[in-house]
């Protein structure tokens, strides 16, 4: 079983190194047969990661929109198609264009790749920009290459997704690296600090906002919506620890209705924690748990996180929209990204509150936070599922307090 394992290991190192050899040649095929003609006032701006990147992202797309200078340029977007939808409700109206890119298509679709690439190439771009951190070297960094633009502008970034030879050939792509500080800093801060330094001003940006993007609702105060899923196992709370702080809010104000969140991944998890409710017959009908898994789409699910008095979540996209739609949030991470993607800064004023595991409390109570950010940023973080459930009760009657 050894030997296989160690097989089937090579195996996956040879495929992957044969699909990398097969993106860079796509790319100069569509770089060496097609032509690059300068169409000037021209601007392509990259953001090819997460959705949660997005909306730390997307208020500078207006900033760019309403510069004096790029007010006047056709402004480009090349994005990741898992936002599309939340784009079309909220920003579509900011830029000329946009380039969708699907990025397990891009790069394992060698048609799909070449007909982007060659999109993208034809359209004689004079300034391309690549804000993204931490940067890949078959992605973002391809497409700028590709573009050809006469400006290569790109931040200069980390090692975090490029080792130092990928690193050292994706930063020859660009004419100019900006630089943002080579420590944790929260993305928000990055992106505005990567913009400021683009356009050469002061950005009046002190948070991400969604200001008239959204319905304003009134809150309903009985209802708590819980994001009970992750993109990443590490990420996610155990369903029981779930299921017994419901039963457990439930016991202290029976009028609480609570919602189950997420995509169709999500769907188990919301089956396990209803049964477990069940089997405890704490409830006298099971009306106050709605299971929402997989039945709502991106703008439905920021929607009813707008509406609701509470979101309870893992790390993942949902504590990002419940900040934006400055709904009370309670966050439950496992201190990876820690100073990056969470927390959010205290000097930001937003109903948001982490909780990581006692370590991590325990050394951020201790000591100065850069601290902490420094030695977990680039860490797995810890166990999340040392984070018992009477800390996060806690933490939920202060913040309805």
């Amino acid at each position: 079983m050894k030997n296989k394992s160690i097989f089937q290991k090579l195996q996956e190192r040879i495929k992957i190194a044969f699909q990398v050899r097969l993106c860079h040649f796509i790319d100069k095929l569509v770089i060496n047969s097609t032509k690059y003609n300068l169409q000037k006032n021209t601007l392509l701006i990259m953001r090819l990661d997460a959705i949660g990147d997005y909306i730390l992202f997307r208020n500078f797309l207006e900033e760019l929109a309403k510069d004096k200078i790029y007010k006047n340029y056709k402004r480009v977007l090349c994005g990741n198609i898992m936002w599309k939808s939340l784009f079309e409700e909220w920003d579509k109206e900011i830029v000329n264009h946009v380039i969708w890119i699907d990025r397990k298509k891009f790069y394992q679709n060698p048609s799909y790749r070449y007909q982007k690439q060659k999109e993208i190439r034809k359209q004689g771009f004079e300034i391309t920009i690549e804000s993204t951190y931490s940067r890949l070297l078959l992605f973002g960094d391809a497409i700028v290459n590709v573009s050809g633009a006469a400006k290569r502008i790109g931040n200069e970034g980390n090692t975090d997704n490029l080792i130092e030879k990928e690193k050292k050939l994706a930063d020859s792509f660009y004419t100019q690296l900006l630089q943002t500080p080579n420590k944790p800093v929260f993305e928000f801060d990055r992106n505005k600090i990567f913009f400021e330094e683009f356009l050469d001003k002061k950005i009046q940006l002190n948070y991400p906002t969604l200001t008239n993007k959204i319905k304003v609702v009134e809150k309903k105060q009985n209802q708590i919506v819980l994001f009970i899923g992750a993109s990443e196992v590490y990420k996610t709370w155990h369903f029981e620890n779930f299921a017994t702080l419901i039963l457990e809010l439930y016991s202290i104000n029976n009028q609480l209705e609570f919602i189950l969140i997420g995509g169709k991944n999500e769907q188990v998890l919301a089956k396990q924690i209803i049964e477990f409710i069940e089997d405890k017959n704490d409830f006298e009908n099971q009306s106050e748990v709605t299971d929402l898994t997989g039945k709502t789409n991106l703008i439905e699910l920021t929607q009813k996180i707008a509406e609701s008095n509470l979101l309870i979540t893992n790390e993942t996209v949902a504590s990002h929209l419940g900040t934006v739609t400055r709904t009370k949030t309670i966050c439950i991470a496992n201190g990876r990204h820690i100073g990056r993607f969470s927390p959010y800064p205290n000097n930001y004023e937003l109903p948001t509150s982490y909780i990581f595991p006692p370590k991590i409390e325990e050394e951020l109570n201790q000591n100065n936070k850069e601290i902490v950010y420094e030695k977990y940023c680039n860490s797995m973080g810890m166990d999340i599922n040392e984070i018992e459930m009477e800390r996060v009760l806690e933490e939920i009657k202060k913040v309805l307090d």
